[in-house]
């Protein structure tokens, strides 16, 4: 387990010895997938109060490991916090668990308090300069190419090697200090089950932002900020059981939340959250 994991979920551990937290109401992972219905990698942890936490459930073996140890679990009416510890566990299935636990407790905690603002497009939030390049971490495709078109070069952070290449203003390599150099650069939120994110902010310290953009990232940002994280792009869902609904439906969610961005200026603190929450 890397320094970062172990202080995400620290975190999570202090704020459950303070805090009253509403208990676990279901885990959810996606129904199986027909012709009818779209992939959907991710799962979900909702508490009692309707918070949800999104994981992610397709880097290795999470899903079906999840279909044979769900039904082990007793987790309605569980503390999140007692769940959250199971990010600290070597297997990619637990680290879903305990992800979508951390991030469930933290939209709660956002719950009470105006701290979120609307996600830009992420072209937009990038605001390149021509000449510059940005560093991926994943394949952002509806990034890539307005990129290109504007003139900034994009270098691509991959682990698939079938899907490495170089073209004009394209590199898609295994080579994580390629990210050196790079103006800004954006991660996808599911390094924070793989334990690659520590890492992977070695090669980043030159870089004038550092996104981390996706519903896996939906926790507080504390800890991320301190590692070198300057923009978290998370999702909170809003209206629960519309969420639930379309979840079930193999339908599209984001209409049932927020794409929203926290950065360093704008948000006021674990501390801030939990003073207003008592």
């Amino acid at each position: 387990m890397s320094a970062l994991s172990e202080a995400l979920y620290e975190q999570i551990a202090v704020i459950g010895s303070r805090l009253a937290l509403p208990s676990i109401k279901s885990f959810e992972i996606s129904p199986p997938a027909n012709p009818d219905r779209r992939n959907n990698n991710f799962a979900y942890l909702r508490l009692a109060d309707g918070s949800i936490g999104i994981t992610y459930v397709a880097l290795g073996r999470e899903l079906d490991d999840l279909n044979v140890e769900l039904p082990k679990l007793s987790l309605e009416g569980q503390s999140p916090v007692v769940l959250a510890e199971r990010y600290t566990g070597s297997n990619g299935w637990e680290r879903a668990l305990g992800l979508a636990a951390i991030n469930a407790i933290s939209q709660h905690l956002f719950s009470r308090g105006n701290t979120l603002t609307e996600m830009p497009a992420n072209v937009d939030l990038l605001a390149c300069k021509p000449g510059e390049r940005v560093g991926m971490v994943g394949y952002f495709g509806r990034v890539v190419e307005p990129l290109r078109a504007q003139g900034v070069a994009v270098t691509v952070i991959e682990l698939d090697e079938s899907l490495l290449r170089s073209e004009s203003g394209l590199e898609v390599t295994l080579d994580a200090s390629r990210l050196e150099g790079c103006a800004q650069v954006i991660i996808t939120g599911t390094t924070l089950l793989n334990d690659s994110l520590d890492q992977l902010l070695c090669h980043c310290a030159d870089a004038r932002e550092v996104y981390l953009i996706g519903p896996s990232a939906s926790c507080l940002p504390d800890v991320l900020f301190t590692a070198g994280i300057t923009c978290i792009g998370g999702f909170r869902v809003i209206e629960s059981d519309l969420f639930a609904q379309r979840w079930l439906q193999g339908g599209r969610w984001r209409d049932a939340g927020q794409r929203y961005m926290l950065t360093k200026e704008t948000y006021p603190g674990v501390e801030h959250l939990l003073d207003i929450s008592q």
